[in-house]
């Protein structure tokens, strides 16, 4: 009868366990989704996601921070999920070639959404801290008001197509990176690699620095690219443009992380164990200077002198300063070690000119145009000072001069980035 017993109980727990295995891998098929059925423009075939996801994880990484959370999604607790990059993250391009009044085509949006069908018991908030024409220069300064304010469980970072592979460029995205693994709360933190039509990316640099940290890192490069060197498909079939993904290649990079998460997650139940400890953080790469960048509104700065400079939001970085007038100046007090002027480069709302900048006395730049004549626009970070801690004085004037195109003078300050900023 004991005998008949165990054995009873050893199959029923057999049972159990099969039942758990099977309920696990179809949380991770949901996880991964799928890509949308397409007859792609070139008349090619739609690689499948099984065949060019083998070859999309750079860096395999560790995942304690990530056990945690998903202990906590399995109990249904809430978390938040947040995006960090340029306009690829952003979602430029996101709807081109998808059927009429489709929504959620942004790669973060599909990449939440997988979450959402992975634990539909818990609750899972999306920030989109995507801002076009940006690198991780500036993203480590705008990281605390954009990302790290907001609380996140888990962070995507995303800068490789505005980046470039130098060192300068390796040590603002180890900043980016130090300060969400810095950041109370054990974040999560995974990378993600894009491309360019010309096969442009700064992974190289990037990847360096997700070895160093032991951070996973996703290639949509290694993955999507090879198909368009062999020619099995065209790049119109997955972007409009030089840069950004189609809704077809929005989807790869959502599936693409999810399904290396997914598998992840199905090894971390297949442990039975608890959460893995949080490994310390290892000395820096390439140092420091972006661990403590931010990012200040011009009201936020200390204003000694304005001449002709009235407020103009702006509805990516808050409220700026501008000046319409040739010879306007304007003239604040800042105290951190490194200092950036953010300013707008473009045509609209006005035609601007051309600014003198100095710091300290000492003229920076001289007749930086102001004007871009196309229709988008971006936000420069233009360097006035490094690792000179202390007060710094800056003098912006507007120039009697303007770009041959333009019919107008003036600028637009947006912000300043600050390093060591107390």
């Amino acid at each position: 009868m004991m005998k008949s017993a165990i054995v009873a109980l050893l199959l029923s727990l057999c049972f159990l366990l099969a039942t758990r295995a099977d309920d696990v891998s179809d949380i991770a098929a949901r996880w991964t989704g799928s890509i949308p059925a397409q007859t792609l423009a070139s008349g090619a075939k739609l690689p499948e996601l099984g065949e060019i996801a083998s070859r999309s994880v750079l860096v395999e990484g560790d995942f304690a921070r990530f056990e945690k959370v998903w202990t906590r999604l399995e109990k249904g607790e809430s978390i938040r999920i947040a995006v960090v990059g340029g306009s690829i993250t952003q979602g430029a391009s996101a709807s081109v070639g998808a059927p009429p009044g489709s929504t959620g085509n942004r790669w973060c949006d599909r990449f939440c959404e997988g979450w959402r069908s992975a634990f539909p018991n818990a609750k899972i908030d999306l920030i989109n801290a995507g801002v076009g024409a940006t690198g991780s220069n500036i993203g480590a300064y705008r990281l605390k008001r954009d990302v790290l304010n907001k609380e996140p469980d888990v962070v995507v970072v995303e800068f490789s197509v505005n980046d470039k592979n130098t060192s300068e460029r390796a040590a603002s995205y180890e900043g980016v990176v130090r300060q969400l693994l810095k950041a109370p709360g054990d974040i999560a933190v995974i990378l993600l690699g894009m491309v360019s039509k010309d096969g442009q990316s700064a992974q190289e640099c990037h990847g360096k620095v997700a070895q160093h940290y032991n951070l996973p890192f996703v290639s949509y490069r290694d993955a999507v690219y090879p198909c368009i060197e062999s020619g099995a498909i065209e790049w119109s079939d997955i972007s409009p443009d030089a840069v950004h993904p189609n809704y077809i290649g929005h989807a790869y990079a959502a599936a693409l992380l999810n399904r290396y998460l997914a598998s992840r997650y199905v090894d971390f139940k297949a442990s039975a164990r608890p959460p893995a400890p949080v490994p310390p953080l290892p000395e820096p790469l390439f140092g420091t200077r972006y661990d403590k960048g931010v990012f200040l509104e011009m009201t936020a700065v200390k204003t000694l002198e304005n001449k002709g400079f009235f407020p103009l939001r702006d509805t990516c970085w808050g409220e700026g300063l501008a000046c319409t007038n040739a010879m306007s100046t304007l003239s604040f007090e800042v105290e951190g070690s490194t200092v950036a002027l953010l300013y707008r480069l473009g045509r609209e709302p006005y035609n601007w000119g051309k600014i003198d900048v100095l710091i300290d006395g000492e003229n920076v730049a001289r007749g930086v145009n102001c004007f871009r004549n196309q229709g988008w626009w971006y936000t420069p970070s233009l360097i006035l000072c490094r690792d000179k801690p202390g007060r710094h004085v800056v003098q912006i004037t507007a120039l009697p001069e303007k770009d041959n195109a333009s019919e107008g003078y003036g600028c637009h300050l947006t912000g300043v980035l600050v390093s060591d900023y107390e």
